[in-house]
């Protein structure tokens, strides 16, 4: 029985390398030979390529696509040649979080490479600094989404009303800390790729090891020189931003043995607009909602245009619609189509409610700042957007205060803005620890390109500016 079906899954295996190496043209099929010789040196010859383990980060746009299709033909050529194949997980990322459509777009892709019932792959998935298997349901429990709303938040309360900091590079933070789960495992990989440039991955690495040294007060990290030691000391500092009120742990990460390899296979992909039979096969075809962003499309635009929407009608005094087309326009690419109007808002708002549990009326809150400063724009808020609980602002600074105050006041203000009356206070007051609120200055310095932001008010006078 047992070698029956083993016959039998080695026919469909060579069935699927051969029409993934029939919708291939020369150049990605070379690809292809090259990725089977590096495998094969890497993972130490062919008699202990069974032991190998490779880690590949998958986004959502067309270089990730081809990469995986490579690593897949690539193991199943090694397979077919000898006793044993490398292991391969499969990572799959979006920021801040996986969407229906690319959850959709993703399982097309992995059936035609059939890849959920090969025991030599894993598919995981990335969520709030979660580590999970892949499916529709997320890595992060109720709970975790929960707090994960709450910390990022505050986290856009304390560093101003500018939606290129709220979903800009503390998104690497998060997915750093899942990445330190799937490395630093005993039985972890050897060997991480991903479809990032080599220039932007270097930049990266650098940029997250000057978040470490300058932050040294919150990690207990052995050490950036590795990819492990990197990942574990930027998940501590996840581990910070999801509870910034509370002293961080003393305890160091386990330093393993284990070597992991950064590799660049950008050399080996070929240019995206000669993929096109290969795309089609694996059902690879982008809708106006599903469009990627970032490195290796790793960002979800939707959301950021959706907090630029906001932005606009609620601080700018300009529509939505303004807001929202003005950064597609800043994307560069004219030629993508890009959803508008509610569409947009109702998809973008459903996402950002997935992914952290938060709503629009706790966004525009957040827009305010109404907090910060003692309330300094408090009044203008309450003003603006609930205007019937004008007659209830001493009430709302006496709650900010810690003093006594009716308990519909105390549940007004958690509902509006999301956060606990602990998180207010905290913002209120100002009393947030100075190494967090360092923290927060350098990933508020940087948006999801990693490119500088301009330097905000709130952050201002708090100490000297970082070179980060």
């Amino acid at each position: 029985m047992s070698t029956t079906h083993d016959q039998a899954m080695h026919y469909i295996y060579q069935q699927v390398l051969q029409r993934l190496l029939d919708h291939m043209n020369q150049a990605q099929r070379a690809s292809v030979q090259l990725l089977v010789q590096r495998m094969l040196v890497m993972g130490g010859g062919a008699d202990n390529i069974g032991a190998f383990r490779v880690l590949v980060l998958q986004g959502l746009d067309s270089r990730s696509t081809h990469l995986l299709a490579c690593l897949r033909a690539a193991q199943l050529i090694i397979a077919l040649r000898h006793a044993s194949t490398f292991r391969l997980q499969v990572l799959v990322a979006r920021l801040p979080g996986l969407d229906c459509e690319a959850l959709a777009l993703h399982e097309r892709c992995f059936s035609a490479l059939f890849l959920q019932d090969d025991p030599r792959v894993e598919l995981l998935r990335a969520d709030g600094g979660q580590l999970g298997p892949f499916g529709a349901r997320s890595a992060c429990s109720p709970s975790q989404t929960s707090e994960a709303g709450k910390a990022w938040l505050l986290f856009g309360h304390l560093t101003g009303a500018q939606p290129d900091v709220l979903l800009g590079a503390r998104g690497y933070v998060e997915l750093a800390a899942s990445l330190a789960q799937a490395l630093g495992d005993e039985d972890g990989a050897n060997l991480l790729v991903s479809a990032i440039a080599p220039t932007r991955l270097h930049h990266l690495m650098a940029w997250g090891r000057r978040c470490l040294r300058h932050t040294e007060h919150l990690t207990q990290s052995a050490g950036t020189d590795s990819v492990v030691s990197w990942a574990a000391g930027m998940r501590q500092l996840g581990d910070a931003l999801s509870d910034p009120l509370r002293s961080p742990s003393t305890q160091p990460p386990a330093e393993g043995g284990r070597v992991v390899r950064v590799v660049s296979v950008e050399a080996l992909l070929p240019h995206p607009e000669q993929a096109g039979p290969l795309e089609r096969m694996l059902g690879w075809q982008l809708t106006d909602t599903c469009q990627p962003q970032g490195p290796a499309g790793l960002f979800d635009p939707l959301p950021l245009a959706h907090l630029h929407g906001l932005r606009a009608q609620a601080v700018e005094q300009n529509s939505y619609r303004e807001g929202a087309q003005a950064y597609f326009a800043g994307l560069g690419d004219h030629a993508m189509p890009w959803p508008q109007g509610a569409v947009l808002r109702n998809e973008a708002q459903e996402r950002l409610g997935d992914a952290y549990g938060v709503a629009e009326k706790q966004l525009q809150c957040w827009l305010f700042k109404p907090f910060d400063a003692h309330g300094r724009n408090l009044e203008s808020f309450v003003s603006s957007s609930h205007p019937t609980m004008r007659v209830a602002l001493p009430y709302l600074h006496r709650a900010l205060q810690g003093r006594p105050c009716p308990g519909p006041v105390s549940q007004w203000l958690t509902e509006t803005s999301g956060l606990t009356l602990e998180q207010l206070r905290a913002v209120y007051a100002g009393t947030v620890r100075p190494e967090v609120r360092r923290l927060y200055r350098l990933l508020a310095q940087r948006d999801l390109w990693l490119r500088r932001v301009p330097e905000l008010a709130c952050c201002q006078g708090r100490g000297q500016r970082s070179a980060v």
